[in-house]
Protein backbone atom coordinates (compact mmCIF):
# COMPACT_ATOMS: atom_id res chain seq x y z
CA UNK A 1 0.00 0.00 0.00
CA UNK A 2 1.12 3.28 -0.63
CA UNK A 3 2.06 6.16 1.77
CA UNK A 4 2.55 9.55 1.59
CA UNK A 5 5.91 11.04 2.06
CA UNK A 6 7.42 14.33 3.12
CA UNK A 7 10.37 16.22 2.91
CA UNK A 8 11.65 14.94 6.11
CA UNK A 9 10.91 11.29 6.40
CA UNK A 10 13.30 8.78 6.32
CA UNK A 11 13.19 7.71 2.54
CA UNK A 12 14.28 10.79 1.58
CA UNK A 13 16.91 11.29 4.34
CA UNK A 14 18.45 8.53 3.56
CA UNK A 15 18.78 9.15 -0.51
CA UNK A 16 22.01 10.44 -1.72
CA UNK A 17 22.08 12.56 -3.57
CA UNK A 18 19.38 14.54 -1.74
CA UNK A 19 16.63 14.72 -3.87
CA UNK A 20 15.61 18.12 -5.44
CA UNK A 21 13.29 20.39 -3.54
CA UNK A 22 10.43 20.31 -5.88
CA UNK A 23 10.09 16.27 -4.96
CA UNK A 24 10.48 16.75 -0.80
CA UNK A 25 8.38 20.02 -0.46
CA UNK A 26 5.00 18.39 -0.57
CA UNK A 27 3.68 15.08 -0.34
CA UNK A 28 4.60 12.78 -2.05
CA UNK A 29 3.58 8.85 -2.73
CA UNK A 30 5.80 6.09 -2.05
CA UNK A 31 5.38 2.19 -3.84
CA UNK A 32 6.25 0.33 -1.99
CA UNK A 33 5.42 -3.23 -4.24
CA UNK A 34 3.20 -3.90 -7.52
CA UNK A 35 2.75 -7.45 -8.87
CA UNK A 36 0.70 -9.34 -10.75
CA UNK A 37 0.50 -13.09 -10.93
CA UNK A 38 2.66 -15.19 -13.79
CA UNK A 39 -0.63 -15.49 -15.98
CA UNK A 40 -1.12 -12.09 -16.17
CA UNK A 41 2.19 -10.94 -16.75
CA UNK A 42 2.93 -9.20 -20.20
CA UNK A 43 -1.25 -8.40 -20.00
CA UNK A 44 -0.69 -4.76 -19.25
CA UNK A 45 -2.56 -5.10 -16.30
CA UNK A 46 -0.02 -4.27 -13.88
CA UNK A 47 0.25 -0.74 -15.33
CA UNK A 48 -3.36 -0.69 -15.60
CA UNK A 49 -3.15 -1.20 -11.69
CA UNK A 50 -0.40 0.85 -11.22
CA UNK A 51 -2.09 3.91 -13.10
CA UNK A 52 -5.82 3.07 -11.16
CA UNK A 53 -4.22 3.59 -7.86
CA UNK A 54 -2.50 7.09 -8.77
CA UNK A 55 -5.91 8.29 -10.27
CA UNK A 56 -6.91 8.53 -6.82
CA UNK A 57 -3.93 10.17 -5.16
CA UNK A 58 -3.70 13.96 -4.50
CA UNK A 59 0.62 13.92 -4.64
CA UNK A 60 1.63 15.39 -6.95
CA UNK A 61 4.78 12.69 -7.39
CA UNK A 62 4.91 9.06 -6.88
CA UNK A 63 8.39 7.25 -5.78
CA UNK A 64 9.63 3.96 -5.56
CA UNK A 65 13.19 2.14 -4.98
CA UNK A 66 14.40 -1.02 -6.76
CA UNK A 67 17.30 -3.17 -6.84
CA UNK A 68 18.64 -2.92 -10.12
CA UNK A 69 20.00 -6.24 -10.41
CA UNK A 70 16.14 -7.50 -9.67
CA UNK A 71 15.35 -9.81 -12.68
CA UNK A 72 18.75 -8.77 -14.58
CA UNK A 73 17.70 -5.20 -15.26
CA UNK A 74 14.30 -5.77 -16.53
CA UNK A 75 12.67 -4.70 -13.44
CA UNK A 76 14.21 -1.07 -13.50
CA UNK A 77 13.54 -1.44 -17.43
CA UNK A 78 10.07 -1.57 -16.54
CA UNK A 79 9.59 1.27 -14.00
CA UNK A 80 11.32 3.79 -16.32
CA UNK A 81 8.97 2.72 -19.29
CA UNK A 82 6.30 4.06 -16.80
CA UNK A 83 8.10 6.96 -16.90
CA UNK A 84 9.50 6.93 -13.39
CA UNK A 85 13.55 8.38 -13.54
CA UNK A 86 16.29 7.66 -11.63
CA UNK A 87 17.27 10.22 -8.78
CA UNK A 88 19.36 8.68 -6.23
CA UNK A 89 20.21 6.11 -4.39
CA UNK A 90 19.34 4.33 -0.65
CA UNK A 91 20.07 1.92 1.11
CA UNK A 92 17.00 1.36 3.91
CA UNK A 93 19.15 -0.79 6.34
CA UNK A 94 22.96 -2.01 6.65
CA UNK A 95 21.52 -5.69 5.29
CA UNK A 96 20.24 -4.61 2.01
CA UNK A 97 21.24 -3.96 -1.32
CA UNK A 98 21.85 -0.17 -2.75
CA UNK A 99 18.65 0.54 -4.36
CA UNK A 100 18.00 3.33 -7.04
CA UNK A 101 15.47 5.55 -5.85
CA UNK A 102 12.87 6.60 -9.03
CA UNK A 103 10.19 9.04 -9.51
CA UNK A 104 7.57 10.52 -11.90
CA UNK A 105 4.42 12.81 -11.66
CA UNK A 106 1.50 10.82 -10.39
CA UNK A 107 -0.26 12.20 -13.60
Amino acid sequence: MPRPRSGGSAHWQRTTPPPADQYTQQPAIALKEIGVRPAWRGTGSAPRIHDELLLTRDEPYVTLMVNKAAGDGKVHAVYRSWGYADIGQSQPSPTSPLLTVMIRATR
